[in-house]
């Protein structure tokens, strides 16, 4: 299955051109021939290069486009006998992660997905090995394993639970192959159909996190499975652009909103009564 299935890679980015200098060059290494690669820009605008970037590393050319939230640009990528079809869409105005790669998933033409930041580098069988996973029909998504090299600490495989109140999450103890609570949306392949199925990711966690939480809960509550594949390994160097957009006190905000969103979302009867009574309690704690 792995040598004979394309690939489609998506990358979501805003001002991203110096990652893409830094990271794209491992992401071709682990594409294969006749796979694709979706960038979608988010209206960087003119403070990035990256249309000049893409023009002249990629030969991309402006094509008719449907869809007049948005540009679309068409080139290629060739090294020997690689040959890998390059899009750049650029959003007319800002949408933030998740409706940018809802965006790159309703063009692709794959029915796997590889979804990755733009400051992720994939090792060269990365690919590879997350294919080997989707021979299981029912397989939704499958996760990398992350070397942050910031922290020098490994991550990829996660634990959600409920207590007092709210739903929480945790990287797991135990960094081996199996399920996982969810595939994180900068380095995990996903199954086009099923993503569909569940409506990609929910704008209401605009304009960032919980999101890929939420979409892997969506899938499991389907009967569909999450896994984690720690010989998928990437390099992340967590160099996106939420702090410097909106700074660590306002990241911490937006995260806890869309945490008690999450909840309120997915609880049962008796979690939503108690995530009403533990209000004040994490009112008093999140101060």
């Amino acid at each position: 299955m792995s040598h004979s299935i394309q690939v489609s890679v998506i990358i979501p980015s805003y001002r991203g051109v110096h990652l893409y200098k830094k990271n794209l060059a491992a992401v071709f290494d682990c594409m294969r021939d006749g796979d694709e690669l979706i960038v979608i820009d988010d209206a960087s605008g003119p403070e990035d290069d990256t249309l000049a970037w893409f023009k002249q590393n990629f030969k991309v050319k402006q094509k008719p486009f449907a869809d007049f939230a948005v540009d679309y640009y068409l080139g290629s990528y060739q090294k020997n006998s690689k040959k890998i079809e390059v899009i750049l869409l650029i959003n007319h105005e800002n949408q933030r992660f998740g409706a940018s790669a809802n965006r790159g998933f309703q063009i692709a033409r794959n029915e796997l997905v590889f979804l990755i930041n733009n400051d992720v580098a994939p090792h060269r069988d990365c690919l590879k090995f997350l294919l080997l996973n989707f021979e299981q029909p029912r397989v939704f998504a499958v996760g990398c394993l992350e070397h942050e090299t910031h922290l020098g600490e490994i991550g990829g495989r996660n634990i959600l639970w409920f207590e007092r109140g709210m739903f929480l999450h945790s990287r797991h103890q135990d960094m081996s192959a199996g399920e996982t609570a969810w595939a994180s949306g900068g380095s995990a392949m996903f199954r086009k159909s099923f993503f569909e199925e569940i409506g990609g990711f929910d704008k209401r966690y605009y304009p960032a996190y919980w999101e890929d939480i939420d979409l892997s809960y969506q899938a499991k509550k389907r009967g569909y499975l999450v896994l984690f594949e720690p010989r998928a390994q990437v390099d992340h160097n967590h160099e996106t652009t939420n702090q410097s957009v909106f700074g660590e006190k306002k990241i911490r905000e937006i995260s806890w909103r869309n945490a008690k969103k999450f909840t309120w979302k997915n609880a049962n009867f008796w979690q939503k009564l108690a995530f009403l009574l533990w209000q004040p309690y994490w009112f008093i704690k999140m101060r």
